[in-house]
This record gives structure tokens, sequence and C-alpha cells, in this order.
């Protein structure tokens, strides 16, 4: 399944977001049967995946808030899978939230590391 428009250019968005950062960005859009994640990143040492929530306006839920506990326990599943296929198991991990709101003006970003 492809992302929506809109969840694509937030996607697009958060990754270069993540490269001005100096992280380098390893997978977009990784997919197995089990679902998918947004973004798989490096920040030095530590691999972080990277959930990305993008908003027309600024007036809703904060981003953390749309990954439900069942959302999480899929996200855990693939993180894992992601983890074995690749073998780093013995990496540093970490799960974020980015929220990008996009409205007039440019991008705002709303960063919630280890949000899991």
């Amino acid at each position: 399944m492809k992302p929506k428009p809109l969840g694509r250019r937030g996607e697009d968005l958060a990754a270069s977001h993540f490269r001005g950062m100096g992280w380098e960005v390893l997978e977009r859009n990784y997919r197995t049967r089990l679902g998918e994640i947004d973004l798989v990143c490096r920040d030095h040492d530590t691999i972080v995946f990277v959930e990305v929530k993008t908003r027309t306006s600024a007036d809703i839920a904060r981003p953390d808030q749309s990954v439900t506990q069942r959302k999480q326990a899929k996200l855990r599943r693939l993180v894992e899978e992601y983890l074995v296929k690749h073998n780093l198991e013995s990496s540093d991990v970490r799960f974020d939230v980015l929220g990008v709101t996009l409205g007039d003006r440019r991008p705002e970003y709303e960063h919630i590391a280890g949000a899991l």
C-alpha cells in the first residue's frame, strides 16, 4: 500500500529534517508482512525507528497520541524483525515519533525522542 499524498509529503520532509540534523536515513517505508516503518535512521551509533505523523493543523492531538497500543505492539515486532534481518541485534535502538504540521508557512516539527 502506497502512502497517501499528505503522508508522503510529511515523510519527505521528515527525511530531509533528519538529514539536516546529521542523521543518515537508512530506509523509507520499510514494509514486511507485519506492516510498515516510516523511517529507519542512524543517529551516531543509534538506530532510530521513526513513525511520522503528518497534519495540516496544529490544533489537534499530539503526534504520539495517535500511536495506539496496538500500533506500538506492531512496531515492536517490525523493529525486532528489522534488527534480525540486518544483523543489528546488538545495536542501540530508539523509537521516535515526528509530527509534521503543514500550515500556510513552512512546516513545523514536533520530535518526540524515545516515544516507546
